[in-house]
């Protein structure tokens, strides 16, 4: 692609706007994690209250509050959240949802195996030969009430609503993606359901890059829009770059990230076809089911982290 047609093809201020309300609503959300952690901390102090009552009690804050702000959102917008069963017609991109993760976690399980590393010290959590099976069962149930919703509230409802107003389909999708991806996605294990600071100022630095190519589009003739272009192309390459360097430590690290940017982009994909927000809560599940079907059937030997 030239650079005449980069700049071309720079974000609209429409785009622009929304994707500076995606970072605000982002940085809203670390907002409020870090208030339930103070009040988790402080809750230490108050005689009986264990650590499973304040970890019910810091989980249904986090979620109740972030679905408060996603409800808000919605509220000040014509937007429909989704909910609503997929229509037959929907089937094949159910099935993705389904299939896709599983496909995703068997790959990266087997490309760790061919190098000898153990899938539990990417994922960050080992289970014992000897650990009983129930018990890892209801601790995988009660993780999946948390995060499904909790990566429906923010990916689909925080990130993917607000950029579907401004983008087509696909262009919203990889939105939803990059951003997803860069707030929520590390070598950590998991996905964060809240980004850190470096994760929220990478995704201030995506939506600034947005901004000035709005201002590009708007105000600047066809040399100095595509001098612009190349020099935003020049930015994003090195952070990225850099960013590369950091978490791509090695092949099946990489590769562990990349497909759970992937889970992202399938769950973001099958928002889009389906209008239904318990497709892409199918991806999620998925994806949270294989990764303990696969420690589940390494399980055995001393932890590995």
């Amino acid at each position: 692609m030239s650079l005449h047609a980069l700049a071309r093809s720079l974000p609209d201020r429409v785009t622009a706007r929304q994707t500076a309300v995606v970072v605000a609503l982002l940085a809203a959300v670390l907002a409020w994690e870090r208030v339930v952690r103070a009040t988790s901390h402080a809750l230490a102090a108050v005689p009986g209250s264990g650590l499973l009552v304040r970890a019910l009690l810091s989980t249904a804050l986090f979620v109740g509050g972030v679905a408060l702000l996603a409800a808000g959102y919605a509220a000040s917008r014509p937007v429909d959240a989704g909910l609503r069963w997929p229509s037959r017609d929907d089937a094949s991109t159910v099935a993705l949802a389904a299939v896709g993760p599983v496909v995703l976690v068997g790959a990266t399980a087997a490309l760790a195996r061919v190098v000898s590393v153990p899938y539990g010290a990417l994922a960050k959590t080992h289970y014992g030969a000897t650990d009983a099976l129930v018990p890892i069962l209801a601790v995988a149930g009660l993780g999946l009430l948390v995060s499904v919703p909790g990566l429906l509230l923010v990916c689909q409802l925080l990130v993917q609503t607000p950029l579907r107003e401004a983008l087509d389909a696909r262009e919203a999708v990889a939105a939803t993606t990059l951003l997803a991806g860069v707030a929520l996605v590390s070598d950590t294990g998991g996905f964060a359901l809240a980004p850190d600071l470096g994760c929220l100022a990478a995704a201030v630095v995506l939506g600034g890059l947005a901004v000035l190519g709005s201002l590009a589009n708007a105000r600047l003739g066809g040399e100095r829009a595509r001098a612009l272009a190349a020099g935003l192309l020049a930015i994003l390459a090195v952070a990225v770059g850099a960013s590369a360097l950091d978490v791509l430590a090695s092949l099946v690290a990489g590769a562990y990230v990349l497909a759970r940017v992937c889970v992202l982009a399938v769950a973001a994909v099958a928002y889009e076809r389906s209008d239904s927000l318990l497709a892409p809560a199918l991806a999620y599940a998925a994806f949270a089911l294989a990764e303990v079907a696969v420690l589940l059937a390494g399980a055995g030997g001393p932890a590995p982290f």
